[in-house]
């Protein structure tokens, strides 16, 4: 009902079933707007809400929950998982719809301006976390990933410190290994040869660096 009702007034719509299948559309596509159920049939549809704003792609999508779990303590836990907006069970199409344009409406649609645009077969876009490789998008990363790949191609050849990665570009508070743990998780989302560029230097820190690119700093928005 609702698919057909959001393609009539002109949308083009995927709609999933389950928790599973909306997490491995989410992991390849990246719509402008999500319509979530919080009762699917294998779990919480909060998941999804949580895998999206984990993902730095899809970190600032709009998204509506439906639900027939009214009460405060409810909306409370969907609005701090990410929600944009509540919906009530039973449901008024209409209103949906009002929403729906409303929540697109704040989005610019002017397509993005690469923050770092000079570098060959490497683009990165500091507003919309998007990150193209050899003319292919990289989907997969978190904020946290994607702002220390940001940081350290905008700054190379510079060696950061585990200490000035958690200070400068996370602006918190962590003990240093985890600044390893997302090194891994960052060379091993990353196609080979862009894994290649990011450097261990022992005892100092790490950087990126690919002699074949101009060197240079960016300043980030």
């Amino acid at each position: 009902m609702l698919e057909a009702a959001l393609e009539s007034d002109g949308f083009d719509t995927k709609c999933k079933t389950t928790v599973s299948a909306g997490e491995d559309f989410l992991a390849r596509n990246r719509p402008d707007l999500i319509i979530l159920d919080l009762v699917l049939p294998d779990g919480d549809g909060l998941k999804i809400c949580e895998f999206a704003r984990n993902n730095a792609r899809l970190a600032k999508t709009p998204i509506i929950a439906l639900t027939g779990l009214c009460e405060l303590k409810d909306k409370k836990r969907g609005f701090n998982t990410g929600v944009d907006q509540y919906l009530e069970k039973p449901l008024e199409i209409e209103e949906l719809l009002l929403w729906v344009k409303a929540l697109l409406r704040r989005i610019d649609w002017t397509p993005p301006a690469w923050t770092l645009p000079d570098l060959e077969d490497l683009q990165i876009c500091n507003e919309t976390y998007m990150v193209r490789f050899q003319k292919t998008l990289i989907r997969t990363l978190t904020r946290r990933e994607f702002d220390l790949l940001f940081h350290l191609v905008s700054t190379s050849p510079r060696i950061i410190s585990r200490q000035g990665i958690i200070s400068e570009i996370w602006k918190t508070v962590a003990v240093e290994n985890l600044v390893d743990t997302h090194i891994h998780n960052l060379r091993r989302k990353l196609p080979p040869q862009l894994a290649a560029r990011i450097q261990a230097v022992p005892g100092k820190g790490f950087r990126y660096f690919y002699p074949k690119h101009k060197q240079h700093s960016v300043t980030a928005n």
